[in-house]
């Protein structure tokens, strides 16, 4: 009896909707999720293949492709809009598929191949089906008729398939995030869901660097895999709101009986359609692209800098990003969420772009032997500006994200942006750049959006969503 009241209690204060602490904790958790193999990919497998004697140009390919998929996510907001299960939970079931999707692709790794020798000859030996996909990723070169392919582009395509459902957990988590914070917590909790993501990459990048250097790459990508498996398990005790099912086959309903399980996607393209045709909506189109330049051009560039200029090993750079360089972010997103609650999205955006620009042209000069600092002093500046930037935008974006399509819209916005970020990382590709080159760019591309920035008008939007809410004899009188 006794046990039976504990659980009903504790079930209680497991939904969403109904407790801050609980959709805070969850939001938290699903954004560490997407932030190990994030850090694990972009630093620590980048400059160990570095150090293994590969061109910056050669391991770029692992970083363009990973990140391909957040480019084209933008796929997934239509469909997680359309095709629902809302007895379930308008988002949970979607999470929970993408999940499974993570972890059931870094699992099978374990019966491909040993991933031990991660030099320029080191091989690995696929299934003939298998080629056909690793032969469509840019820069393959596989012969044809061969089984047999480079350590660095089998991980490359791993790392693909898996980000494509990353990503899918990602607009899922975002969709959740515009239902059911309320517009007073928006900054606050992006700004502890992006620190999250930073602790996951913390311990993508140092963690992944410690277990590469001491079990191998293969049990890595399998630790992984129990990591992404635990954070489901916490998916499925929550729900989202009172009365949905925890399980299929338990007792419940939707909380809105009115939702349907089925929608066309046509009718979520003309909500889309219809929100962005304000200028505001619209123009964040560009801006979300275009504030992500700098950072894709900076992740492989500056891992190149410093294992080949600098001559630090991948374990050293790895631990710096792991450690200070979250740190730096860590500041810049927990700042930002309070600082653009308290003085408005738009200005603390235009600081932390400011900011970025004047440290990367800083050290571009620092290259050229201006000043004799230790080179580590980018990574937590960098990074902690790009955080403070980036929660800042989040909280815009929710908040200009209006009408009945606002989960896809808001996903536009996050999947543009990491194409901002692959056509960077294609930029740095650019062989007759030099390193000084580059990141003098990439401090230009951090001016360049914040002439957007100050022509948008939230506060517009959100008065229109206010007046479309409202009964029609209301909407009339305030627009009196």
């Amino acid at each position: 009896m006794i046990s039976s009241l504990l659980f009903n209690s504790l079930e209680a204060h497991l939904i969403l909707a109904q407790n801050k602490l609980v959709r805070t904790v969850m939001l938290c958790l699903l954004y560490f999720a997407q932030g190990f193999p994030y850090g694990f990919v972009l630093y620590t497998l980048l400059t160990i293949f570095l150090d293994s004697g590969y061109e910056r140009s050669e391991v770029a390919i692992i970083s363009g492709f990973a990140l391909l998929p957040w480019s084209f996510k933008f796929i997934w907001g239509p469909m997680i809009d359309s095709l629902r299960w809302p007895s379930l939970g308008i988002r949970r079931p979607w999470i929970l598929f993408a999940q499974m999707g993570m972890a059931f692709t870094l699992l099978i790794n374990e019966r491909t191949g040993d991933l031990s020798n991660l030099s320029p000859d080191g091989t690995i030996t696929v299934s003939p089906w298998l080629v056909k996909f690793f032969h469509r990723i840019p820069g393959s070169n596989i012969p044809e008729g061969s089984t047999e392919m480079s350590t660095l582009l089998f991980v490359a395509g791993l790392f693909f398939v898996h980000n494509c459902f990353a990503s899918l957990q990602d607009v899922a988590t975002d969709a959740l995030a515009v239902d059911i914070l309320e517009e007073s917590e928006r900054g606050r909790v992006n700004g502890f869901m992006w620190a999250s993501k930073l602790l996951g990459t913390a311990v993508g990048t140092y963690g992944g660097a410690i277990l590469i250097d001491n079990y191998g790459l293969n049990f890595t990508i399998q630790a992984l895999a129990g990591m992404v498996l635990v954070i489901a398990f916490f998916v499925l005790m929550i729900r989202e709101r009172e009365c949905e099912k925890r399980f299929p086959w338990s007792h419940g309903r939707a909380n809105d009986l009115s939702t349907p399980a089925l929608r066309s996607p046509m009718i979520v393209l003309k909500e889309l359609i219809r929100a962005l045709s304000k200028w505001t909506t619209g123009a964040a189109v560009g801006l979300a692209i275009l504030t992500s330049l700098a950072g894709g051009i900076f992740i492989p560039l500056a891992a190149d800098t410093f294992v080949n200029v600098y001559e630090w090993s991948s374990l050293e750079y790895s631990k710096l990003q792991g450690s200070y360089g979250v740190l730096g972010e860590l500041i810049g997103a927990i700042g930002g969420g309070f600082l653009c609650d308290r003085f408005g999205r738009r200005k603390m955006a235009i600081i932390g772009g400011l900011g970025m620009g004047l440290a990367l042209i800083l050290f571009a000069f620092q290259l050229k032997g201006f000043t004799e600092w230790s080179p580590a002093w980018i990574v937590p500046v960098f990074k902690g500006l790009v955080a403070f930037q980036t929660v800042s935008l989040f909280s815009l974006y929710m908040k200009i994200s209006w009408t009945s399509a606002a989960a896809t819209q808001f996903t536009l916005y996050m999947a543009v942006s990491n194409f901002g970020t692959y056509f960077g990382n294609e930029i740095s590709r650019i062989n007759s750049l030099s390193r000084f080159d580059l990141f003098l760019t990439s401090g230009v591309c951090s001016f360049i959006p914040l002439l957007l920035i100050v022509t948008l008008k939230p506060d517009q939007i959100k008065e229109m969503a206010i007046k479309e809410s409202l009964p029609s004899g209301d909407n009339k009188e305030l627009g009196e």
